[in-house]
């Protein structure tokens, strides 16, 4: 099937790469990454190019399995750093998101900066987790801000195009101004989470709300007897917000992922507060995952360890 991919009987280098998917499952490693490297060798003739990515992404699969960690590094840096192009700018702007995160916060970052990796998304977020794995936290730190501000920036793109006036809000005054229902139904929720039945009480013609701040104080007393770290901040509506439409075509598990090795780099390099907004608002996602489970357990004990993380 493989050899009539060329007319002249000649491999492509797709039908390479495929041989060795097939090699790989098979567990032959060796005959894997032999196909592997001949299809990026004649790389320059993929009938899609794109595909050169999907080559390095399985040959950093098998790195791992051998536990050939420089390799895996290297194969990862070579899909990351040829889209970023790093050079003396993205450098600095890289220190810029650090410093404005540990200093002003995850919402003054989210407001002021976005970011698109599109094919080296994938690479980002597999070398924040090697770099976590090996205590490099300004490593991890780095790659992990970069996956973040990717998805959170498809994310806000993606509710524009929903909603024409959505912005990423300065304040939470400007959100219960502009979408109180969507706070409200959340309220509401996570009173039924902490077992007592909350409604915010409305005009009964018009539906309005009564009393929005009463209730809302009333409600977040409910909550905090379960949830004692509960906070609706911008970033946290904009989660919800985000995981409340269409997720098929965002890396949520990336997000939440990074979420959390950014929280335990930046408690490492000791910015305890910095790290307990990001568990906290992992803590506050409305989609439950194992990633949600250890942000709790930090939020409960910053030294607790994963060991079945590591690599």
């Amino acid at each position: 099937m493989f050899n009539l991919s060329a007319g002249d009987g000649v491999l492509t280098p797709e039908a390479k790469y495929w041989i060795g998917k097939v090699y790989q499952a098979e567990g032959d490693y060796l005959l894997a990454e032999q196909r592997y490297e001949e299809a990026l060798e004649d790389a320059r003739f993929l009938y899609v190019p794109g595909t050169r990515w999907d080559i390095y992404y399985s040959l950093s699969e098998i790195y791992l399995n051998r536990r050939e960690f420089d390799r895996y590094e290297q194969t990862l840096l070579s899909v990351f750093d040829n889209e970023m192009q790093r050079n003396s700018d993205i450098i600095r702007r890289e220190h810029s998101y650090v410093q404005v995160l540990k200093t002003d916060g995850l919402d003054k970052l989210l407001l002021l900066y976005r970011l698109k990796l599109s094919y080296s998304l994938e690479a980002a977020s597999r070398l924040g987790r090697l770099y976590n794995s090996s205590e490099l936290w300004k490593s991890s730190l780095i790659k992990n801000l970069y996956v973040m501000l990717t998805v959170f920036s498809a994310g806000i793109e993606e509710l524009i195009t929903i909603y024409p006036d959505f912005s990423f809000p300065v304040t939470m005054d400007e959100v219960w101004e502009s979408d109180p229902e969507f706070l409200m139904d959340t309220y509401e929720d996570y009173c039924l989470r902490a077992g007592e039945e909350f409604h915010f009480s409305r005009d009964l013609r018009t539906f309005e709300a009564l009393d929005l701040e009463g209730d809302r104080q009333r409600a977040e007393s409910i909550i905090k007897k379960r949830f004692d770290s509960f906070s609706i901040t911008p970033s946290t509506y904009t989660l919800l917000k985000i995981e409340s439409g269409d997720r098929g075509f965002l890396e949520m598990d990336s997000l939440y992922s990074s979420l959390f090795f950014l929280g335990e780099a930046l408690y490492r390099e000791g910015s305890s507060d910095s790290a307990l907004q990001m568990w906290s608002l992992l803590g506050m996602s409305s989609i439950d995952t194992n990633w949600k489970k250890l942000a709790f357990g930090k939020i409960s004990d910053p030294e607790m360890e994963t060991p079945f993380l590591k690599y």
